[in-house]
């Protein structure tokens, strides 16, 4: 899943006390970890496809993130990022952005009491594990959601994936992470431009 994991955080999408919040401060502090997090530019990296119910977590946050913040996206669900263009819009988001700082979205499988987790670390993830695809570590900050217990055949547990569960953590994930996106940048905004915002 991922190399180097530290300050992670899980929680459950059915715990009830404030998930947002946790989810939204503990990004915030992530952020704040990141050296030059003030001037680097900021990169959502959702990953996955909606051709699989399950794997289409990551554009479901990607289109949420592009409709309510300025952070620069790839992977939503007019543009997906998945295996067969992964290696080329990692390259596109390295060229395009000098030191970008990436937030990597996917969705995973996990073990039948995990499903409904989300996790939140700071270090990269490697996505397509679960249906046998090596894809190369990317991101700062790495964000899953665990939609369904895995079995022996990955891409049949995310077919298989309700879509009413996907749709509850995609609704949680967009939600703190659009929150967290604009505070950001509002925050790392010279203070004449902000003055001039408000």
């Amino acid at each position: 899943m991922a190399k180097n994991i530290l300050n992670k955080l899980t929680v459950n999408l059915y715990d009830t006390d404030n998930i947002r919040g946790k989810i939204y401060e503990h990004l915030i502090m992530l952020l704040k970890c990141q050296e030059g997090h003030a001037i680097r530019p900021l990169v959502a990296l959702c990953i996955g496809s909606d051709r699989y119910t399950g794997d289409a977590l990551g554009p479901l946050i990607g289109t949420q993130l592009e409709e309510h913040t300025d952070c620069s996206v790839y992977g939503t669900l007019d543009h997906p990022v998945h295996a067969g263009n992964f290696v080329e819009t990692v390259n596109i988001i390295n060229h395009r952005y000098h030191h970008p700082l990436i937030i990597a979205i996917d969705a995973c499988l996990g073990k039948a009491h995990e499903i409904g987790n989300i996790e939140i670390w700071q270090g990269g993830l490697a996505a397509g594990i679960a249906v046998g695809n090596r894809l190369p570590t990317v991101g700062d900050i790495s964000v899953i959601g665990v939609v369904n217990a895995q079995s022996q055949i990955g891409y049949l547990d995310l077919q298989s994936t309700p879509l009413s569960k996907v749709m509850k953590l995609s609704k949680a994930i967009s939600e703190a992470l659009v929150d967290c996106v604009n505070t950001a940048m509002v925050e790392a905004m010279p203070a004449c431009t902000q003055s001039a915002a408000k």
